[in-house]
Parts: C-alpha cells; sequence; structure tokens
C-alpha cells in the first residue's frame, strides 16, 4: 500500500485522498443510537444510586458554577474549598446560566425526605446543605425540587464527554467495528467508577476530563495538532491529572513544530482560563490548583502512609511523584528509537502507565479515583484487537477491592498499590512488546 495523502503537522486539516470525507451515515446512525442507549443506562443507573449527593464537593462545586453564571468572578476565584482549577465551572457556567429553570437553580436541592450517601435533607429540618427555604420551596408542604434542578443533570450529563472521547479513540484506531463500540459503551455505561464520580462525592470534571484528554490523544493520532492542544488545555483546566496523558501526545509529535503546536495550544487555553481567577484571587486560585488545601486531600494519603509519612508532604508526593513519574517513562519511550509512540496501541499503552501511576501513590483510592486506569486499560485491549479479559479482569478487582477496603488502614493501601502496580505492569508489557500490527499503524497516511 502506497502513500495517498499526508496531513500537516499544523493542523491546516485532512487532505484530500482515498479516505471518505464523511462517516457512512447509517454506522453513524447506529453508533448515535447505541450512545443514546447507553447514555439512558448510565442515567438510570445514577438515578437507582439516589443521585448526586448533597453533601462531599457537591455545594462547592455548584457555588462556583452559579457565582460564574451570575457574572461574579471574585466569589468564584474566592472559592478556596474545592481542590481543583475552574475548567468545569467555566464549561457549565453558561448552561447555568441559559436555561435557570432547568438545571441551573444555585441551591442543591433534593426530594422532600430523601436520604443521599452526603446525608439527610429533610423537609423543613434546615439540615444539610440545603434547606427548604433556600430551594424556594413555599411551607413546610412543598416538596422539594429534585436534584437534577440544581446542576444535577450536568453531572450525569458529563458521561456524555467520556463516551464521546473513548468513541474517538476507537476511531482513530480503525478498531471502531459496531460490536467494540457497543462493549464499550456497555463499559462505560456499568463501570462502577464512571457512577460513583456522580453519585459518591460529585466530580463531574473528572468524568469531563478524561473525556477531553481522550479526545486530544485521539486528534494526535491524526496528527491535528492545534485542535489537540485546545483539547488538551481545556482538560488541564478542568482537572489536573490530564497533564498524564498530555505528555504522552507530546511524545507521538513527530518533531519539534508539532510539539509547539501542541503543547503551546494547550498552555494558552490553560492560562486564558486561570488567569482571571488569578487576578481577582491569586492565593485561592494557586491553593485550588495545588489541591494541598482540599479537606479529603489534604490528609494526603500515599503509599508512604505505609512508612508513617502523612501530612502535607504526602500530599505533595501523591499529586507531584505521578508527574515526575510520567516525565522520566516519556522521555525513555521517546529516546527509544524502536518504539512508534505515533502508533495507537503504543499511545494508549503509555497513557495507562502514565495514568495508571497516579494510583501507586494513593493508600486510600474511592472508586471514582479509577476511572482514568479503567478506560485506558480496557480501550488498549479493545485497540490491539485482543479479547479484554485481563483488563475486565483488573476493572472487577479493583472495584471489588475498593468496594470491600473503603477505609483507611494498612491492608487498604497495600491491597491498592498491588492493583496499581499490576495496571501499571499492563501497559509497559504492550509497551515492551510492540507487537501492533499495520492495520494499526501510523494514522499520518491513508493507504
Amino acid at each position: 500500500m502506497g502513500e495517498t495523502s499526508e496531513r500537516t503537522d499544523d493542523d491546516s486539516g485532512p487532505s484530500t485522498g482515498t479516505a471518505p470525507t464523511h462517516p457512512d451515515r447509517p454506522r453513524l446512525v447506529v453508533t448515535l443510537v447505541l450512545l443514546l442507549a447507553a447514555a439512558a443506562c448510565y442515567a438510570s443507573i445514577v438515578a437507582i444510586r439516589l443521585g448526586p449527593p448533597s453533601g462531599g464537593d457537591t455545594v462547592p462545586l455548584t457555588a462556583v458554577t452559579s457565582a460564574l453564571a451570575r457574572g461574579d468572578l471574585s466569589v468564584a476565584a474566592s472559592a478556596a474549598s474545592l481542590p481543583n482549577p475552574p475548567g468545569y465551572p467555566l464549561l457549565a457556567a453558561p448552561f447555568v446560566a441559559a436555561l435557570p429553570s432547568a438545571v441551573g437553580s444555585p441551591n442543591w436541592c433534593t426530594p422532600s425526605g430523601r436520604v443521599h450517601p452526603g446525608g439527610a435533607v429533610r423537609r423543613g429540618s434546615g439540615v444539610g446543605p440545603t434547606s427548604v427555604e433556600e430551594c424556594g420551596a413555599q411551607g413546610t408542604d412543598a416538596v422539594l425540587p429534585p436534584w437534577y434542578r440544581a446542576q444535577g443533570l450536568l453531572g450525569v450529563a458529563s458521561w456524555l464527554v467520556l463516551a464521546v472521547g473513548a468513541l474517538a479513540v476507537l476511531r482513530a484506531a480503525r478498531a471502531d467495528s459496531l460490536a467494540r463500540q457497543a462493549g464499550l459503551l456497555i463499559f462505560l455505561a456499568f463501570l462502577p467508577a464512571a457512577s460513583s464520580a456522580i453519585v459518591q462525592l460529585y466530580h463531574p470534571q473528572d468524568v469531563v476530563s478524561l473525556g477531553l484528554s481522550l479526545a486530544g490523544l485521539a486528534l494526535a493520532l491524526h496528527r491535528r495538532w492545534l485542535l489537540a492542544g485546545i483539547l488538551f488545555g481545556v482538560a488541564v483546566l478542568t482537572k489536573q491529572f490530564a497533564v498524564l496523558l498530555l505528555l504522552p501526545a507530546l511524545v507521538a509529535a513527530p518533531d519539534r513544530r508539532s510539539r509547539l503546536w501542541l503543547g503551546g495550544a494547550a498552555i494558552a487555553v490553560f492560562a486564558a482560563g486561570i488567569l482571571p481567577f488569578l487576578a481577582a484571587d491569586p492565593r485561592a486560585t494557586l491553593e485550588n490548583l495545588s489541591g494541598f488545601s482540599a479537606g479529603g486531600a489534604a490528609a494526603g494519603q500515599t503509599v508512604l502512609t505505609l512508612a508513617g509519612v502523612r501530612g502535607t508532604v504526602a500530599s505533595a508526593i501523591a499529586r507531584d511523584a505521578p508527574l515526575v513519574f510520567a516525565v522520566v517513562v516519556c522521555v525513555w519511550a521517546h529516546r527509544r528509537t524502536d518504539m512508534r509512540v505515533d502508533r495507537p496501541v503504543t499511545l494508549v499503552a503509555l497513557a495507562l502507565v502514565c495514568t495508571g501511576s497516579r494510583l501507586v501513590f494513593e493508600s486510600v483510592v474511592f472508586p471514582y479515583y479509577l476511572l482514568p486506569a479503567s478506560v485506558l486499560v480496557l480501550l488498549l485491549d479493545l485497540v490491539a484487537r485482543r479479547s479484554p479479559h485481563w483488563s475486565l479482569t483488573w476493572c472487577a478487582a479493583a472495584a471489588f477491592f475498593v468496594a470491600l477496603h473503603p477505609g483507611n488502614r494498612a491492608v487498604s493501601a497495600l491491597g491498592t498499590l498491588v492493583l496499581a502496580i499490576a495496571v501499571v505492569a499492563l501497559g509497559f508489557l504492550k509497551l515492551l512488546a510492540d507487537d501492533e500490527s499495520p492495520a494499526g499503524g501510523n494514522l499520518a497516511v491513508t493507504a
């Protein structure tokens, strides 16, 4: 097969060639039907699990979003209780402002008398983060509006970003058969980590950031460096761990020019989003970005707790050690002349190694912490066109273990460490094997 066309490294768009310009429409319709059906399953699971909680990180996140929807940047920037950059509130605020009666209630409300994992909200009690009066009810007999009116529906809809990003990776790897698409969507709909991100502590930002990062990886495989950089910039602005997926994409770039397009666009987008907050309240913004100001994160449980290391030092290691590890691995992969990181399987494997390392430095892992590694380990099998028995086994074991051992105990720390090392090892094995078939090769050319 010969080269018939080639993409340029400056994001000038796809060139003409033998590849079809548009996807097959009947196939696209089937994909959309599968996507909507899986989304309905996911929403049903979230509802069965009693929906987003009234506690956890729900109130800080919705407060920042509501403040931005009102145009009150100073209040949004001063909310120092949320250990995240402001990307998700920036993305959600336009919907809250445009649809205030549907998804934009400024307070977190639940149906009367309903108990959530984060606490209880009882009619007229004033107990919990919201009360009847705050929810806008008239009198003690009024029924509180459901949680979806207070930005909860936006959190559930974040799953669509994740699903589209994962499907984009399959398509970029030319592994997007209908069977694989259906299997991937079913997996994402029923994955405990995906629903736990919403119902446990309300972290739709994790879901959105992962979805945007996966879409960025897909664009990197297509050599659309500028667009990939923009998506990665938004992803990092939404959740810091997206840097662990940006680094493999930088390694996949073939030359300095493409890396400048990718990295420069990511930095520019991140800077444009964070600078207004830095100007409004630099201290709170930097504390949120570092994550050390968060209640749970500040406890800083890492594998060092097995050796008695706790507090700020442990928290710093938990957040910074994965980045150092990812840089070292990516430099190693870049220097290996026999490793083609621009191949889909190799790129996904490298992304799995980098994101899986985040779990290595945690001793207490909430279920939604498993989301990036769970999605990437399955994508690795699907992109490699092999049976996903190993990835599904790991996902099931990790979910089961975390469910059984949620506490801060040494056995939990050790078990989490073993599972984390196992998933990183799966990625490394695929990196070292480098046995990708020609069909899954570099997508810079169409043949």
